[in-house]
């Protein structure tokens, strides 16, 4: 997609990314869903005991057809719009929490506030490309902010990152928490928080309470509710899209015998073809 150059501003000190951003299926269905694309969108109540929002981003996202495409066609008369045949555009807006975790939100903005140009060869890594690619059914926790290319290395005996040749220095995401300022609990659904140790620009968005979150994240921002962009959906319309997409599960019990057998068989085929179409997509994706 296009990428806009010049972020949006809405004060001198809130910065806005207005740029679009890849958003992959999260897994391919082999059956047809109803699925209403006027569903309703999450809740995102803030919390009367967030800290000040000192940054407001805002992520123009796309969800895929099941067969990864995005272009615009006619689907024939009478076809039930459903996560397998419709495209999903709108926007996620991020409000940041600078004050409170200001390394969290330094780290973030260094991967938002980068230039891009067609002509340089050797592109800085930005979230302008960036996927979300799972949703981690145990936890709820929506990942975010992976981009395609941009890997853990070594070098000189050091961490570091390496992106389209070039080595980065791999910068720690980490505040000072205590007695005066705690910890913000992953209680709710659309808290933004990044996994402590972890070097590498990937986010999380929450879809419902985790404490079990607490002790490996940390939360430094928030999903904004708002109207939605010019031509798309809402934050919470979003999040809700990405909980309600069909999944596909690949574990199963041990194979049954008699006619059971079969259907597993079956399963077993289905199973293959679609993690086969999932891979060459990730693939063209990446």
């Amino acid at each position: 997609g296009s990428i806009s150059d010049e972020p949006e501003t809405e004060t001198e000190s809130t910065p806005n990314l207005n740029r679009r951003n890849f958003v992959s299926s999260l897994l391919l269905s082999t059956a047809a869903t109803s699925f209403s694309l006027s569903s309703n969108a999450m809740d995102l109540k803030p919390s009367p005991d967030d800290p000040p929002i000192t940054h407001k981003v805002k992520f123009n996202v796309r969800i895929s057809r099941s067969d990864g495409s995005f272009y615009t066609r006619d689907d024939p008369e009478g076809t039930i719009p459903s996560p397998d045949n419709q495209v999903f555009t709108g926007s996620v807006t991020l409000g940041l929490f600078g004050t409170h975790a200001p390394n969290h939100v330094k780290r973030f903005v260094d991967y938002v506030d980068v230039t891009y140009s067609p002509a340089d060869d050797t592109p800085l890594p930005s979230y302008a490309r960036s996927q979300f690619p799972t949703l981690d059914q145990s936890t709820g926790l929506l990942s975010g902010g992976v981009i395609p290319g941009l890997h853990l290395t070594t070098f000189g005996g050091s961490s570091a990152l390496e992106y389209g040749g070039r080595i980065q220095s791999a910068k720690l995401w980490t505040d000072n928490f205590g007695k005066d300022k705690p910890r913000i609990t992953h209680s709710r659904a659309g808290l933004l928080t990044h996994r402590n140790l972890d070097v590498l620009p990937n986010f999380g968005i929450t879809t419902r309470s985790s404490p079990m979150l607490d002790a490996s994240c940390t939360v430094f921002g928030t999903v904004l509710a708002d109207e939605g962009s010019s031509d798309g959906a809402s934050s919470g319309a979003f999040l809700s899209r990405c909980v309600d997409l069909p999944t596909y599960s690949l574990d199963r019990p041990a194979m049954p015998i008699g006619e059971q057998q079969k259907n597993s068989r079956a399963a077993e085929e289905v199973a293959s073809s679609v993690y086969s179409l999932q891979k060459d997509f990730f693939r063209g994706a990446a």
